[in-house]
C-alpha cells in the first residue's frame, strides 16, 4: 500500500478559544483536528500524521507529541481577528514538506480544517498541485458571512474580492466534508468536480453501551417518576438557552437539566430565579461517565440553537437511544428525520420547544441507535482514508 503522510491544519490560533486559566495544550487536544488525527493513528497506525496550527501567542515555533501525533505551532504573521490569521513560517514549512515527499516518494495529504478563511484560501492557492482535503467547521462564504454580520458592511468591496478569490481557488481542492445541505449545494455549484459529502466529527464506541434509565437515575439520585429533559452545550444566546427557559414555564411537570458553562451562565441562572423556574437545574460542566449517565437518564435532549454545524451532542444522544428536539439549523436536517428520531423545530421559538417536547414525551420506545451508527469514529476514518488513497 502506498506510503502516506497527513498534515492536518487547524483553522485558527487555539488561543482564540481560551478562557482565563485554560492551557493551550488542553484546548489543542480537544480540537476536532486533534481527535481526527488520534483516530487515524488508532485505526491506521502506518499512516504518519501531524497536526499544525498558527498561534498568535507564540513568538517562535513549538511542538509536542501526544498519542503518536506530532503537534507543531507556528507564529502568525497576520492576526487582526479570528479567521484572518495566517503564518508565513507555516507556509514555508509546508513547501518544504511537499518537496520532501517528492524526494522520498511518499504521498503528502494536506487536510485543512475549514477553508472559508484566509489561511485556507492561501494554502489552496499556493499548493494547488498537492492533494488537499477540507473539513467544513461551520464557516460561511464571504458574501453570506457579510449578509449575516451587519458591522462588516462598510468592508463590502473586500468581501466581494474574497468571494471572487474563493470561487477561483476552491476548485483546487479534491474533497470537501460539509456540515449542512446549504454548504453542500454551494460547493457543488462553485466546484462541481470536487468530491463533496456530509461528514462530521465522530463519536466513540462507548456511547453505544446500554445503561437503563432506571439504573442511570438511581446512580445520579434522580426521581424515577419524573420526565427529564437535557440540554448539553455552551450557555449563551446562540444556543437558545433563553427560549428553552421560557418553554419551562409551560412545562411545569418536566425537569430540565442544563449541562455546560459559558460567558452568560450567571445571566441565565438569574433569569431562571427571577421567573421562579424551580424545575430547572444548572449542573455546570459534566464529563466522562457522569455525562453518559445523564444521557441515559433523560427522556429527551433539547438543543434550540440559532446556529450550529452538525452538533456532536445529537450524535451522542442518538447513540444512547435518546430522541432529540433540535432547531432546523446547520446540518440538523441531515441528522434528524422529523418525527422518526426527533423533532425539528424553528429557532428562537419557545412555543415550538413546548410542542416538540410534549410530542416526544408521548412516543413509545424506539430504536434510535441505528441512526447514530454512521457517526462512529471507525466509519468516519475509513471513509476519510479512502479519499486519501484515491487519486
Amino acid at each position: 500500500m502506498e506510503k502516506i503522510k497527513v498534515i492536518q491544519i487547524a483553522h485558527a490560533s487555539h488561543s482564540y478559544f481560551a478562557n482565563k486559566g485554560d492551557k493551550l495544550k488542553d484546548i489543542t487536544l480537544n480540537d476536532w483536528y486533534s481527535k481526527t488525527s488520534k483516530q487515524l493513528r488508532k485505526y491506521y497506525p502506518k499512516i504518519d500524521v501531524e497536526c499544525w496550527a498558527p498561534e498568535k501567542e507564540d513568538k517562535g515555533e513549538s511542538s509536542f507529541t501526544d498519542s503518536g501525533v506530532l503537534f507543531r505551532f507556528f507564529p502568525v504573521t497576520f492576526s487582526p481577528i479570528y479567521a484572518l490569521d495566517f503564518s508565513i513560517p507555516m507556509l514555508k514549512e509546508l513547501k518544504k514538506e511537499i518537496q520532501k515527499s517528492k524526494k522520498e516518494n511518499y504521498k503528502l495529504i494536506i487536510h485543512l480544517h475549514e477553508y472559508h478563511n484566509l489561511h485556507g484560501l492561501l494554502i489552496a492557492t499556493l499548493f494547488k498541485k498537492n492533494k488537499i482535503i477540507c473539513q467544513h467547521h461551520g464557516g460561511s462564504p464571504p458574501l453570506r458571512h457579510l449578509s449575516q454580520t451587519k458591522r462588516y458592511r462598510l468592508f463590502f468591496p473586500i468581501f466581494i474580492l474574497g468571494q471572487i478569490w474563493e470561487n477561483m481557488v476552491l476548485k483546487n481542492i479534491d474533497s470537501f466534508y460539509a456540515l449542512s445541505q446549504d454548504e453542500i449545494d454551494y460547493l457543488k455549484k462553485v466546484c462541481p468536480k470536487s468530491n463533496t459529502r456530509f461528514q462530521t466529527m465522530g463519536i466513540d464506541d462507548f456511547y453505544f453501551n446500554s445503561v437503563s434509565k432506571t439504573s442511570a437515575r438511581k446512580k445520579l439520585k434522580l426521581p424515577q417518576n419524573k420526565k427529564i429533559i437535557l440540554f448539553i452545550g455552551r450557555i449563551n444566546e446562540v444556543k437558545g438557552v433563553r427560549y428553552l427557559l421560557d418553554s419551562m414555564k409551560e412545562l411545569e411537570s418536566v425537569e430540565l437539566k442544563i449541562i455546560g458553562f459559558g460567558p452568560e451562565e450567571e445571566k441565565y441562572k438569574n433569569y431562571a430565579k427571577e421567573n421562579k423556574l424551580s424545575n430547572v437545574e444548572f449542573l455546570g460542566g459534566v464529563f466522562g461517565d457522569k455525562k453518559l449517565l445523564y444521557l441515559s437518564s433523560a427522556d429527551l435532549l433539547v438543543l434550540p440553537s440559532s446556529k450550529e454545524g452538525a452538533p456532536v451532542t445529537v450524535m451522542e444522544a442518538m447513540a444512547r437511544n435518546l430522541p432529540c428536539v433540535v432547531s432546523n439549523v446547520g446540518g440538523v436536517s441531515l441528522m434528524i428525520k422529523n418525527k422518526e428520531n426527533g423533532i425539528i423545530i424553528q429557532p428562537k421559538s419557545s412555543e415550538d420547544i413546548v410542542l416538540g417536547v410534549k410530542e416526544v414525551l408521548g412516543w413509545k420506545s424506539k430504536n434510535l441507535k441505528k441512526y447514530a451508527e454512521k457517526y462512529r469514529w471507525k466509519k468516519i476514518i475509513e471513509d476519510t482514508v479512502k479519499d486519501y488513497y484515491n487519486n
